[in-house]
C-alpha cells in the first residue's frame, strides 16, 4: 500500500512539472508526457505477479484527467489499458527465470 502511494505521489509531480514548467518551451513542439513513461516504467520493471503498476497507473491516469481538457477517464483508460497489455506480453512472451546450478569442487 505505502508503494502505491509513493508511486503516486511521484506521477502527481511529474504530471505537475509537465504541465506548469514543460509548456513554456514552445520550440519542442511536442512535449514529453513524462507521466506514460513512468508508468511504462513501472509495468516493466515490477514482477510479474504484482498489481501494484496497475493500480498505481490507473491513479496516475485520474490525476492527469484532473490536468487535461480530455473527458474525464481518457487517461486512465488509456494508462491502465497500457500497463495491462504490458503486464500481459512480459508474462506471455518473456521468462524471468533464472536457472543456478551450483558449482561442486
Amino acid at each position: 500500500m505505502n508503494r502505491i502511494i509513493v508511486f503516486s505521489l511521484i506521477a502527481y509531480l511529474l504530471i505537475l512539472f509537465q504541465s506548469s514548467f514543460l509548456v513554456h518551451f514552445a520550440f519542442l513542439r511536442y512535449l514529453p508526457n513524462l507521466a506514460v513513461i513512468f508508468v511504462l516504467f513501472l509495468s516493466i520493471r515490477e514482477k510479474p505477479g504484482e498489481k501494484t503498476a496497475l493500480i498505481s497507473s490507473f491513479v496516475g491516469g485520474l490525476l492527469l484527467d484532473v490536468f487535461s481538457a480530455k473527458p474525464f477517464g481518457f487517461y486512465a483508460l488509456i494508462f491502465l489499458a497500457a500497463s495491462g497489455f504490458i503486464k500481459f506480453f512480459l508474462r506471455r512472451y518473456i521468462r524471468w527465470e533464472v536457472k543456478l546450478r551450483a558449482i561442486r569442487p
